[in-house]
C-alpha cells in the first residue's frame, strides 16, 4: 500500500517545491520591477526639478534684466503659474508611480494565486489518480477472489 502511495507523494513534494520556487521568483520580479519604478520616478523628478531652478532663474534674470522688480506684475504672476504647473506634473508623476506600483502588485497577487492553483490542482489530480488506482486494485481483488 505504502509503496503505491509513494510516487503521489513524491510527485506532490516536487509540485509543492515548485510552486513555491515560483512564487519566490514572482515576488523577486515584482521586486525589482518597483525598485526600477522608483528609481524612474526620482530620476524624473530631479530632472524636472533642475528644469524648473533653471526656468526660475532665467525668468529672475530676464525681470533683473529689464529692470522689473522681482515680485510685482506680471513676472510674479508667470513664475507663479510655472509653479503651479510644475507642481502638478509632481503631483503627476507620483500618481504615475503609485499607480505603476499598484499594478505591479496587483499582478503579482494574480500570478501567485495562479501558480497556487495549479499547484493545488495538481495535488488534486494525482490524489484522484491514486483513488482511481486504489479503487480498480480492490476490484480486482474482489474479482480474483471471487
Amino acid at each position: 500500500m505504502f509503496f503505491n502511495l509513494l510516487p503521489m507523494l513524491v510527485n506532490s513534494a516536487f509540485t509543492i517545491m515548485g510552486a513555491s520556487q515560483q512564487q519566490k521568483v514572482l515576488k523577486a520580479n515584482a521586486a525589482w520591477q518597483r525598485y526600477e519604478s522608483q528609481l524612474n520616478f526620482e530620476y524624473e523628478k530631479q530632472k524636472r526639478l533642475t528644469a524648473q531652478t533653471k526656468l526660475l532663474s532665467q525668468q529672475r534674470a530676464a525681470g533683473a534684466a529689464s529692470g522689473a522688480v522681482v515680485g510685482t506684475g506680471s513676472s510674479l504672476l508667470a513664475m507663479q503659474a510655472d509653479m503651479e504647473e510644475f507642481e502638478n506634473d509632481m503631483w503627476f508623476l507620483e500618481k504615475g508611480l503609485f499607480a505603476e506600483t499598484q499594478a505591479t502588485n496587483a499582478a503579482l497577487a494574480g500570478e501567485i494565486a495562479s501558480s497556487t492553483y495549479q499547484a493545488g490542482s495538481s495535488l488534486l489530480s494525482g490524489y484522484m489518480k491514486y483513488d482511481q488506482q486504489q479503487k480498480l486494485l480492490k476490484i480486482a481483488e474482489e474479482q480474483g477472489t471471487g
